[in-house]
């Protein structure tokens, strides 16, 4: 009885530390993509990040302004402040990120004042 108990004991010793041992850094999960539409508030190139007044995503979250991040920087080209844009949101927890982005409205130019 002595040796079962003793057995059992290591078992569960041997599973613990090789349960404690393993991370799930959730790199093999695929991300969940959704639709965004709204307004282009601020660009930070430098920082990768693209601010957007946006609509509510449905299934994802409520209507606000929040920085995206960007991971392909040609997702910049062609975007300005006050443009109206849609685009598709990636989502792998922790991360957030841009993952496309589509102008449909531009802000017209200003005319200098003279």
């Amino acid at each position: 009885m002595k040796r079962f108990g003793l057995l059992l004991l290591i078992t569960l010793l041997l599973v613990s530390v090789i349960g404690c041992g393993r991370q799930d850094k959730g790199d093999n999960k695929p991300a969940s993509y959704y639709h965004l539409r709204g307004e282009v508030v601020a660009l930070d190139p430098a920082s990768s990040l693209i601010t957007i007044a946006h609509e509510k995503i449905p299934n994802f979250m409520e209507a606000m302004t929040m920085p995206f991040s960007i991971k392909d920087s040609a997702l910049f080209h062609g975007v300005d402040v006050g443009d109206s844009v849609r685009g598709v949101v990636a989502v792998r927890r922790p991360e957030i990120w841009l993952d496309t982005l589509t102008v449909f409205w531009k802000m017209p130019a200003t005319e200098p004042s003279r």
